[in-house]
């Protein structure tokens, strides 16, 4: 029939040029995220050589990140970098880990962002890191640090205050449990910063992911509680790409090319169909 001849063929013209877009978009993203690895693996070779013992480029690592700053672009030198800080500070999220570096963290909350660079360049050092979410009695998120596993125990670091707390017992980084029940140890950051919020930010609650950003992931959390347990759910972290936006404008971009350009080919050949048929 000549009309599904005419809406096929059009569909098809419109679906294939989206698709090559959605892969233009893709590859944009992919490849800021390899300058971005470039950038990480300059400055953490500017922190500390490579034979630099573990803790120390943690130590390191984590001095570097808390000398943080508020957000200026005109830190930042090249031109196209500053246009995509300025467009990042600009969106209601928290700024990326190489604008947050490179000129300064957004007001937002500047834990996120500097919890976010600290995961990142421990990441690219080889550690293994991931977020810790501070939540109130009343379940409200108040605070953002990071644990980074070293000899097998997840240590605790908050950047945004420059803080880093020892164990008396035997001078290691503390975690989180050592926090949660050592109120002596926990409070000993009010020597460094008196106003410290003991009461909001407490290691009692803690997650590794904020269920409440998106909706329905709470439904999910009462429901994997109620299948696998507090503890296990607990456990399950932000997923890496949330740090690395780019990665997710790739992965997302190459899988709405790769389905609109099928569907675009699809509609080519009903169209083809359709013409024979008539």
């Amino acid at each position: 029939m000549p009309w599904r001849r005419l809406d096929a063929g059009r569909g098809g013209q419109f679906f294939t040029p989206l698709g090559v877009l959605c892969f233009a978009v893709a590859s944009a993203g992919l490849a800021a995220e390899v300058a971005n690895n470039r950038f990480f693996d300059a400055l953490n070779e500017e922190i500390a050589p490579p034979d630099t013992r573990p803790e120390a480029r943690i130590i390191r690592t984590f001095e570097r990140v808390s000398d943080w700053d508020s957000f200026d672009p005109n830190r930042i030198s090249s031109v196209r970098t500053r246009l995509v800080a300025r467009l990042e500070h600009a969106s209601p999220l928290h700024v990326s880990a190489r604008a947050a570096l490179s000129a300064g963290v957004d007001q937002i909350g500047p834990c996120g962002a500097v919890s976010r660079s600290l995961l990142v360049l421990c990441k690219r050092a080889g550690f293994d890191a991931r977020k810790a979410i501070l939540y109130d009695d009343d379940g409200i998120a108040q605070h953002t640090v990071v644990e980074v596993k070293l000899d097998d125990e997840w240590r605790v670091l908050d950047a945004t205050y420059g803080f880093i707390w020892r164990r008396p017992s035997d001078g290691q980084l503390a975690t989180a449990t050592d926090l949660a029940t050592d109120d002596r140890l926990f409070a000993s950051i009010l020597t460094a910063h008196p106003h410290y919020p003991l009461d909001e930010y407490t290691y009692r609650n803690l997650q590794h992911l904020r269920w409440e950003k998106l909706p329905g992931l709470p439904w999910v959390r009462r429901r994997l509680e109620a299948l696998r347990g507090e503890a296990w759910t607990r456990e399950i972290r932000t997923p890496y790409v949330y740090d690395r936006p780019g990665y997710a404008v790739a992965l997302i971009g190459f899988i709405a090319g790769l389905a609109l350009i099928t569907l675009g080919l699809r509609t080519r050949t009903a169209s083809t169909r359709c013409s024979s048929g008539d």
